[in-house]
Order: C-alpha cells, then structure tokens, then sequence
C-alpha cells in the first residue's frame, strides 16, 4: 500500500507542481493573447508551443536559481540561442517579401499581409521576455508594480493599433493575475503565515476570483462617448506615425491586399460632409504579378498631367467627353452618320448634379489626397503649395500633405450611364473604331472653330480635349496586360458573348461575380502561390483584393483598358462628438475597386465585390459582451461553489458507482486507498493501523475492509461478491462517520 501510494502521490504532486503553476499558465495566457493579435488562426498553436518552451525554461530557471555562479552563465547562453533562432525567422521573412522586419514590426498589422517568419521571430522574442520577466517578478523577487507593468503589456499591443482584445483574453488574463498576486502576497511572502488547509485556501481563492470577475463584467457601466482623436492624433502623429508613414510611401510601389484582411482598427483617418456615400481614391497599379500575387505601379501611375497652385483645380472631364463627341456629330453629318450617330445629333448628354464632399485629415500627412470618384475639381484645400493632379485622377503634394489638412472637391453623382439616351450612345461609340472616332471629331470642332467660330471657344477646348484623349487611348497597352493568361482570356470570352459595348461587357463582368457563387472572406488565409486565378476557378472566395485584382484582369482579357485602384469605402456614419462631419474613414473601410476605360466617357470605377450586409454594430458591443462573459462566469461560478461545497459527497457518489463496477478484489485495494485519502491516513501505516486510526476519528468500523485487503494485497487471495458488498458498506460508515465528525468540529469551532 505504501509504495502504491507514494508513485500516485509523487506523480500528482509533480503535475500539480508543474503543470497546474500558476505562473507557467499565466505566462501562456499572456502569450497567446499576444500571439492572437499577429495571428488569430494559430493562437492554440502558439500557446501549446508556449506551454512547452515555458515549462522548459523554468525548470532551467529553477536550476539557475540554485545555482548562482552557473546560472549568470547559462541566461546568456540561453538568450544567444533565441536571438539566432529569431534571426534565422526573419532572415527567411526577409525572401519575397517587399518590407524589412524592422518596418514590420512598427507597423499596424492591418497594413501588412501576413509573413509566418516575421510572426515566428516576433512569438520567440516575446517567449523569452515575458518568461524571464514573469518567473523574475514573481518566483524569484516578487514586486506587484512590475507585475501589473507586465500585465498590460499585451494591453498595449493591441491597444497601439487601436484595436480590443478578445473579451475570452481579457477574462483569463484578469482573473490569472488575481490568483498570481494572491498567491505569491498572501501564501509566499510572509514566511511565518500559516495556512491551516492548502486546499480551503485555494478553494476561497478560486471563489473570490471568478465572483470578481463575473461581478465586474455584470454591473452595468455608464455609457461614454469620448473623442478620441485628438489623443490619438496626437500620439500617431507627432514624433512617429508621420516618419513612418513617409518610410512607408517608399515602399507602397506594391500592393498584395493585406491591409483589407482582419480589419479591425477603428482609428480615424479622415472625417467628411458629405451627402452620399463615397467610393475615395488614394492610389492605383498596373502590373499584377501572379507568381507574387501582387500589384506594383508604373509610370502611367505617377504620370503627372498638370501642376497648378490655383483653386479651383480641374481634376476630370466626366461625360464631357461624350458631350464634345456629340457636339461633333451635331455638327457634322458626315461625321454623324459615319459612326451611326446620326440618330442621336443634337439630343443633349445628360452630364449627372454635382455634388460637394469636404474632407479633413485628422491622423496622418499623406503624399495622396482622398479623391472621391467621379471627382471634377478639387474646389478648395487648406494646403497652400502647389499640387499635381495625374493621369490616374489622384492629386499628390509638391509637398506632402500634413495630418490636418482639408480638402473639398465636387463630384458627378454616379448616375451618367443611367441618365437619358446616355447608354445607347456610348453603347454606339464603342462599337465604333474608337481611335478614328476620337481623331475625326477632333478635326470636326478644330476646323468648325478656324472656319468662323473663333468666338466659340468651347469647340477648340473640346477638340484639343479629343486629341488628347486620342493621344492617351493610343498608348494604353499596359492597361490591356493580363498576362496572356489563358484560362482568365477564356472566362472573359464566356462572360462577356454576344456583347458589343465595352460598358455592357464592364456590367457583365461586375455581375459575374454575384451571379457565381463568390464569398466575401475575411478569414480566408491563401496558401503561399495562390493568385487570382485560384480565386476564379477554385476557391471563389476572397476580400476586395481579389474581386477587384480579378476584374481588371477578366476586362483586360475582354479589350477593355482597366486599373487596379485602392483607398476607403466612404459609408461608415460619425459617431464621434465634437467633430462637425457626418462621415468617418478608418482603416476598417479600406478598399480596392477596379476602374475600367469606356470608350465615348473615359475612366468610370465599378464594384464588384459581394460584401454581405453587416448588422449594425451595437456602441455597447463590448460592454455587451463584456456582460455575457460575466454572466456566463456567474454561471461557472454557482456550478463551481455548488462543486466545491459538495464534491466530497459528489466523489463519494461517483466512487461508489465504479466501485460496484469492479471485481471484488479491485474493490477492496480502492476501498482502503479511498478510506485513507478522507482520513488523511499516511502510506506508512498498516491496513490495520488504518483501520483504529479510523476508530478513533469517527467511531466508524473497518476491520473486515483492512483484514480482507490484506489477504488481497498480500495473500493473493481471492474474496467473494458478499464480501465486497460488506467492504463497501463499511466504506460508506467510514464516509458517513468522518462526514458527521466534521461536522461536529465545525460546529464546536463556531460556538467558541
């Protein structure tokens, strides 16, 4: 019996020692709330890897700490090896990725796609950190200030990018630190405490914790509504976010679509008046490259069109296009009636209301404004130097815009191919050779204006307007490239038969994915080499990155030159007092759209990506949530009092339900090793030593029990069902004798 004992024992007092240490479980707690903010999806990964380094390295400690002179020499050793295993992960990040670590790891995670590398190298410098630091400050010198400096650690990780840590963390990490403190202060530090009962103490500790935590989430808090982007303005942008930004600028000549995949920052960028939601355009690519799955600019981004310090600025020329090619067939019937326009001369193109959006930078300075689509002039700004308006639409500083800037453009509401007979003309003109057409009608209002109408200045401002266009249209090869993709060129061919118009087949496509069973993913984590062409024909599933980057190829594909461009989807209402604006733009709105060239209007964006509608979100959401949690904890709380309280009775129950189970022999082995657990009877005393130990505590009667375990455990004798039956009676009086002098005792103790 006594050898049996001792193994058990042993055994549970190394798990408990070990593998339920409070400080090993809080360090893998705070470890994998860490390691969810850099990847969600392989947090139990991270913390089951933590576990183990963990464990390990505090055994090392726990060597070194007896060990003085030894242990100065091991840390060193032990901190070289993470350092070069952190240096081989970044290294290998380092291979086909376009940033370096070090702008990595200062940068929002929402901006960055995903590199397993440079996760890895950033788990191992924290592993060692929070190991060292977490078993210092509580096994070796406890200090409750460093203890709480480290709890918010993780806090501070998320709360740097704006973003809530996971209601399940912030419970776990609350109620770990709790047991932490109140065990190292009340159980560790005071050399002369005595405990009476190890257990009854963790019992109220364990208690006092959940009822906290659950208590804390319950109570209802008062609802605030702070404006928050002063302060964040203030700690982004001064001294750091600024700098960074500008790095950043340097590197952005690619885009793979990261910064749209587990948006959650809510910091704002902009805010804006405006009437409508808004499509803004802040950049724009042309070569997609399918082996990196990602977009990089050319010269046809940066090409500047013009330079002007005046205000207004003029920005595009939405409809007039068409409008100066009908003023041609008005007034030339040749030129009519070659391109089968004579139907339509003289009916006037309807150009849609403008409308004005004014929007202001609140968090960073930026190279790009945010230029609505559809954008006509840029009316007014507070920046004073001189701007460049591009090819691509977009307006760039001569210098870069500061993080309180404000602009105010007007724009075409985005009804021009719904308007009047506007889509059966440009329906016409594209299926004209539209080079030609471009060049004719220039000629038409050019020599109108030189053959007595001088004095009509808009014909020349039209005519040098087709020409050009005509001049740019006949350089557009880079916006045709889909790298002769054949699959992509096949598809393009399906969706877009028996269509004549390029707008008809721009429609087509944009449907195509509606139609098709696309999914709107933002969990969905591609696989290294998967590109837009998995996107089409495998997995359909994907965020505005791939919609987008998938129908500027297929237009491409269809003869239609399009552009992948990127900025914010202008939709999410000002909930923030003090700013007067109705519109707020964060980094959770970032989106890509394509834009596609429409013979006869010019560069017109189109939304292909299918996002399902989002239920509103509650402003109380994570008090909500908090609230759930803690009901949820209250719940756990009753079951685990009600536990406590009565799992005594509740083992004795389950025990007496195996034991009728077992053979009459394997009976009375548990019926003595159960008996001398509740008594607290030690491993050194005889079966019949137990048996008057029982006597004296409780009066109970155990002799049968330890004479029939004895001829079992000893004599190798086989008992019969009788004999069990009377074994697991007299267990069941010891229980209910011990039981009753408990009892008793507690009552005593009251009444003194």
């Amino acid at each position: 019996m006594q050898e049996t004992e001792k193994k058990t024992s042993k055994l549970k007092e190394l798990a408990i020692k070990y593998l339920c240490d409070p400080v090993l479980i809080y360090t893998v707690i705070s470890m994998m709330s860490i390691m969810y903010h850099y990847r969600d999806k392989l947090t139990a990964v991270y913390g089951l890897a933590s576990l183990i380094i963990t464990f390990i390295l505090f055994r090392i400690f726990d060597f070194m700490q007896k060990h003085k002179f030894i242990g100065l020499l091991i840390y060193p050793v032990i901190g070289i090896l993470f350092m070069f295993a952190a240096y081989f992960a970044v290294e290998n990040g380092q291979k086909d990725y376009p940033l370096p670590f070090w702008v990595w790891i200062i940068t929002p995670q929402i901006a960055m796609d995903y590199n397993k590398w440079f996760t890895l190298a950033i788990y191992l410098f924290f592993e060692m950190y929070m190991s060292s630091v977490i078993y210092y400050f509580t096994r070796v010198r406890y200090r409750i200030f460093m203890s709480f400096l480290v709890l918010i650690i993780p806090f501070t990780i998320y709360g740097k990018e704006a973003e809530t840590m996971p209601i399940p963390f912030v419970v776990l990490m609350a109620m770990s630190y709790i047991v932490l403190m109140i065990y190292f202060r009340q159980l560790k530090e005071n050399g002369k405490t005595v405990i009476v009962s190890k257990m009854e103490s963790w019992r109220s500790i364990g208690a006092f914790t959940l009822a906290f935590v659950a208590i804390a989430s319950l109570v209802p808090k008062p609802e605030v509504q702070a404006d928050r982007s002063a302060l964040e303005g203030l700690i982004s942008a001064e001294r750091f976010t600024d700098r960074l930004v500008s790095m950043l600028s340097s590197f952005r000549d690619s885009s793979s679509g990261g910064q749209f995949r587990d948006v959650n920052n809510t910091t704002p960028l902009y805010y804006a008046i405006a009437d409508e939601d808004l499509h803004l355009k802040t950049n724009s690519f042309t070569h997609y490259n399918y082996s990196r799955d990602a977009w990089t600019i050319s010269s046809y981004d940066n090409n500047v069109k013009r330079t002007s310090s005046r205000r207004p600025t003029h920005i595009a020329d939405n409809g007039e296009l068409t409008v100066a090619i009908m003023k041609a067939a008005e007034l030339d019937s040749d030129f009519a009636k070659k391109y089968g326009l004579s139907e339509y001369a003289g009916v006037p193109v309807m150009i849609p209301e403008e409308h004005e959006v004014k929007i202001f930078s609140v968090n960073r300075a930026t190279d790009y404004a945010p230029v609505p689509e559809n954008a006509v002039s840029l009316i007014d700004s507070s920046y004073d130097d001189e701007i460049e308006v591009l090819d691509t639409g977009l307006i760039r500083g001569t210098q870069r815009f500061s993080r309180e800037e404000s602009f105010t453009f007007n724009y075409n509401s985005d009804t021009f191919f719904f308007e009047g007979s506007n889509s059966e003309i440009i329906n016409i003109i594209s299926s004209s050779d539209y080079s030609s057409l471009l060049r004719d009608a220039s000629d038409v209002l050019s020599d109108e204006y030189y053959a007595g109408n001088e004095s009509d200045i808009e014909l020349i401002s039209y005519s040098d307007m087709l020409w050009d266009e005509y001049q740019a249209y006949s350089d557009m090869d880079d916006y045709l490239d889909y790298g002769d993709e054949e699959r992509i060129a096949e598809l393009a061919a399906e969706i877009t038969e028996g269509l004549d118009s390029d707008y008809e087949k721009a429609r087509a496509i944009e449907y195509y994915f509606l139609e098709n069973d696309f999914i709107y993913d933002l969990s969905y984590v591609k696989t290294r080499g998967e590109n837009v062409v998995n996107f089409l024909f495998n997995t359909k599933r994907g965020v505005c990155f791939e919609y987008a980057t998938a129908m500027v190829l297929l237009s491409r594909a269809a003869g239609i030159p399009a552009r992948y461009c990127e900025g914010f989807n202008m939709s999410e209402p000002n909930q923030m007092q003090g700013f007067d604006a109705n519109y707020v733009i964060t980094p959770k709105v970032a989106h890509a759209f394509p834009e596609l060239y429409i013979n006869g209007y010019g560069w017109h964006y189109f939304e292909p990506t299918i996002v399902p509608e989002a239920p509103k979100e509650d402003k109380k959401s994570f008090v909500n949530s908090m609230m759930k949690a803690g009901l949820i904890l209250l719940i756990t709380l009753i079951i685990a009092l009600v536990i406590i309280w009565n799992h005594q009775r509740i083992a004795h129950r389950f025990f007496m339900m195996l034991a009728k189970r077992k053979s009459p022999e394997d009976a009375s082995r548990a019926v003595m090793y159960r008996i001398c657990k509740i008594y607290s009877i030690s491993g050194v005393n005889t079966s019949h030593e137990a048996a008057e130990i029982v006597r004296s505590m409780s009066g109970a009667d155990i002799s049968f029990t330890a004479e029939k375990f004895d001829a079992v455990a000893y004599g190798s004798e086989a008992i019969s069902e009788e004999d069990k039956e009377k074994i697991l009676a007299e267990y069941s009086g010891a229980y209910e004798a011990f039981m009753l002098t408990k009892k008793d005792r507690r009552t005593k103790a009251k009444k003194v």
